[in-house]
């Protein structure tokens, strides 16, 4: 990386200037590849940085409009999708989700309620029989594999992160109560009112693929991590699959390789709706779309939805230790709260948002007014954002609190 790639650039408003310091650090200490961060304070846009590359082999430099697969980050802008739909009177919380989607209400599933999908708790996490990689681009054959399945758990009665189904659970209720798939409603109701359509995406357009950074994983497979994966080899030679490694969509017996490219990596993958892990995205496009659920779904005279239905979605339902990722997860509907320590997210047990494997996150604070959207193309290994993420959105915090 030369010293004019890896330099930072962009804009930050005075008193906003620690965040941009940190992300240079973090650049000089070799914790990034690319990256990009924005932040948003009362409504208006207060940090908008980015540096490094967005493809380490052809040295591609990141630059302003530099999107990136950000993973779980993306089930934030599903949940969206859906709380639209709740605040237009289109969808109840409370019903069961057969009620929109008739087929669902097979093998222990009649009960399932919408709530249950968007808080974890449906028993649905692990991904239906044998799919991997591609299968999970064919969004019917996932979709009659749902209907197929039944619970692994009595839903309600515990939580556990639905990883890669809770996209398409609630992405199906989304089709059949609007009549558009996700990435569609996604584009027609949210980033096309706040002026992000070509920054947001859940299935990408082709002609944005040469934007799209290309995602280096710098996890380390740690003596800990090591001897996990070994009692899940074990385990599936017995006979058994980790509740994990189902939920993650995981091939039986394969060690997770730290330098093999990502499945979501590709450009099939990113034409493709994944609508709980294959987002791509700028990091302020992120940071808008939390600014204005932030506001209580309106920003610059675009209203999402009303701030009693940004009130009801945001606020936290359970905090337990999770059944699949084994750490307590505070869950308001479709969003990962804060008030955990060491998460982005903060002290603050009403700053909601979503944070993706390898480093993503967005989320707001609304006590503070604060926005936030952070994508990377170094992978980290990290499902909840802590490290830099962390570090990054902690600074962001100061700052806003600081303001006032």
């Amino acid at each position: 990386m030369t010293v004019e790639q890896a330099q930072v650039q962009g804009t930050v408003e005075p008193g906003f200037e620690p965040v941009r310091e940190l992300l240079e650090q973090q650049f000089a200490a070799g914790e990034h590849i690319g990256a990009g961060v924005s932040v948003y304070h009362h409504r208006r846009k207060v940090v908008d940085v980015w540096g490094g590359v967005a493809d380490e082999g052809t040295k591609r430099a990141w630059l302003a409009d530099t999107m990136a697969v950000s993973f779980s980050t993306t089930k934030g802008l599903t949940a969206t999708c859906l709380h639209i739909l709740a605040d237009r009177g289109l969808v109840d919380y409370a019903a069961p989700v057969s009620t929109y989607w008739p087929e669902f209400a097979q093998n222990g599933k009649e009960k399932i309620t919408v709530y249950h999908l968007l808080t974890h708790q449906a028993g649905l996490a692990p991904v239906p029989e044998g799919m991997y990689d591609a299968d999970l681009h064919d969004w019917e054959r996932v979709i009659h594999g749902i209907e197929a399945q039944a619970p692994v758990w009595e839903p309600g009665t515990d939580t556990g992160y639905h990883a890669v189904t809770f996209g398409f659970l609630v992405g199906e209720v989304v089709r059949r109560v609007s009549g558009k798939s996700l990435g569609t409603f996604l584009r027609d109701e949210v980033t096309t009112p706040l002026g992000i359509a070509g920054e947001m995406f859940v299935g990408a357009p082709e002609s944005v693929e040469p934007r799209i950074a290309k995602l280096k994983s710098r996890m380390v497979l740690t003596p800990e991590i090591m001897e996990q994966i070994r009692l899940t080899q074990a385990a599936v030679a017995a006979g058994e699959v980790p509740l994990m490694a189902r939920a993650m969509a995981m091939r039986p017996n394969q060690a997770p390789d730290p330098n093999a490219d990502s499945a979501f990596d590709t450009p099939a993958a990113h034409r493709a709706e994944i609508p709980a892990a294959n987002g791509i995205m700028t990091a302020r496009a992120l940071a808008r779309l939390y600014a204005c659920l932030g506001n209580y779904g309106e920003l610059d005279g675009v209203r999402l939805m009303s701030e009693a239905t940004v009130r009801k979605m945001s606020e936290r339902r359970t905090l337990r230790p999770d059944k699949v990722i084994m750490v307590p997860v505070g869950w308001a509907l479709g969003f990962m709260t804060g008030g955990v320590e060491g998460w982005p997210q903060g002290p603050r047990v009403t700053a909601f948002g979503h944070a993706g494997l390898g480093g993503s996150i967005g989320f707001a604070d609304p006590e503070i007014g604060m926005g936030f959207g952070f994508v990377t193309n170094a992978l980290a290994m990290d499902l909840i954002g802590y490290g830099r993420t962390a570090a990054l959105a902690e600074a962001a915090r100061a700052c806003c609190e600081a303001a006032g």
